[in-house]
């Protein structure tokens, strides 16, 4: 009888640990319900305030020398999401119940509440993406070293960089392959780039350089045009003649279709033009359309200047930031054509939120009293999953510093490859 006594005060006393019920005969006792939700039987807290701390930076271009507005910055647990090797369709990654914010004008982004512990640090901007650890302490505003949250320059093998695949006509007086080298993706000179320092693909069309394909590669079949994430077509074509376009146009179309982005420029609009005819009139040729028909809306046998009026409200608070030229009056050299209309289309390549419509979209327009006011400059418009950016303008003059003309393509070049969608704040 005393061991089952003892057996059965055992019983009861366990169970009266355990806060499931008393040794009165049972039922629930009033201390014994879970009315706060954390799972441990009584009605008092016990977790306390998430312990967190915060974190902040700046996003600067490849080159570290001025900042990127708009890049997205999130944190993750593990690796973020390879950028593809390729075209594709780039909607907006799902930020939901992720550590996130956009880069201001300046650069600045901060991220408060955030879980003590090791994060990883993702930094995107288009199809640049750099990955890095840190560690977020208790009660503490970590300042995340810039080099942290500079855009990669190349590649990394371990692929915690990554960066566009850019193919570039290397032509003159447009010299692209410069812009680029000024963003961060060369090695410059004063205002030239160092042979063989690129770290995109150039495709020889009139440079003194030797050792670099010719344009006609670039096009060899629709696997190596898919490489490239955008193709540049500055503003001259004196390798290929309008026999090779027209015989490419199936081609341009699928890259552009599958998500490939276009810069085209100045007196070669023949590129856009051809295989997407509807979207921009163009002023009506200066020259015939027979051997000079590279020269669609060309206005002018010699280089124009003008200035313009940014019109893009994120272009100008960055342009504010960047330089000192005012937003209504950016000072433009080596103009030749003229855009007279962007028309919007319904056909059906549009965006899903535009029903289908195409919608040409400029970014500055001409301010001077002169042949460009209240043209468009900078244009861009998507088809399917890709883009066209078509600029009058060729980049300017070869000089050590960015001029404001630059910073405009720039910017451009960069919204190009960035997601379609919207990244909407947290409620």
């Amino acid at each position: 009888m005393r061991a089952i006594l003892a057996i059965l005060i055992g019983l009861c006393l366990a169970v009266a640990f355990s806060g499931q019920i008393g040794c009165d005969g049972g039922g629930a006792r009033s201390s014994d319900t879970d009315t706060d939700g954390d799972g441990d039987g009584d009605s008092d807290s016990d977790t306390g305030p998430a312990i967190t701390g915060a974190m902040q930076g700046v996003a600067l271009a490849p080159s570290g020398d001025f900042p990127i507005p708009g890049a997205l910055i999130y944190l993750t647990k593990g690796d973020g999401p390879d950028i593809p090797d390729s075209i594709f369709c780039y909607d907006c990654e799902d930020m939901t119940e992720k550590k996130w914010t956009l880069s201001n004008a300046d650069g600045t982004w901060a991220l408060t509440d955030v879980p003590v512990g090791d994060w990883n640090i993702v930094v995107r901007k288009g199809f640049f993406q750099r990955q890095r650890a840190v560690f977020v302490s208790e009660g503490q505003v970590l300042d995340v070293p810039a080099e942290l949250t500079t855009l990669p320059s190349d590649n990394s093998p371990d692929g915690l960089d990554q960066i566009p695949n850019y193919a570039v006509l290397g032509t003159y007086p447009d010299e692209t392959y410069n812009l680029l080298g000024k963003l961060g993706m060369g090695t410059m000179t004063g205002g030239e780039i160092s042979w063989g320092s690129e770290t995109f693909d150039i495709f020889d069309d009139e440079i003194t350089a030797s050792g670099y394909p010719s344009p006609v590669t670039l096009f060899a079949d629709q696997t190596t045009l898919d490489h490239y994430h955008m193709i540049f077509l500055p503003c001259s074509a004196d390798s290929v003649g309008l026999g090779f376009v027209d015989s490419h146009l199936g081609m341009i179309q699928n890259y552009v279709t599958g998500g490939g982005k276009i810069y085209n420029s100045c007196c070669v609009a023949y590129w856009i033009e051809k295989p997407f005819p509807d979207y921009l009139d163009f002023a009506p040729d200066w020259y015939d359309d027979g051997a000079n028909a590279w020269d669609i809306g060309r206005i002018s046998g010699s280089a124009l200047a003008t200035t313009g009026t940014v019109v893009d409200q994120g272009l100008r608070d960055w342009m504010q930031v960047v330089t000192s030229a005012s937003v209504d009056a950016v000072p433009f050299v080596n103009g030749y054509a003229r855009v007279d209309a962007l028309l919007e289309i319904d056909d059906g390549h549009g965006l899903d939120d535009d029903d289908g419509v195409v919608k040409p979209y400029a970014w500055v327009t001409g301010a001077a009293g002169d042949v460009y006011q209240g043209a468009s400059l900078m244009t861009t418009y998507n088809y399917d999953c890709g883009k066209i950016f078509f600029s009058v303008y060729e980049t300017s003059e070869n000089t050590a510093v960015i001029t404001p003309q630059e910073f405009v393509l720039i910017y451009i070049t960069l919204e190009v490859g960035v997601c379609e969608g919207d990244y909407v704040p947290p409620e």
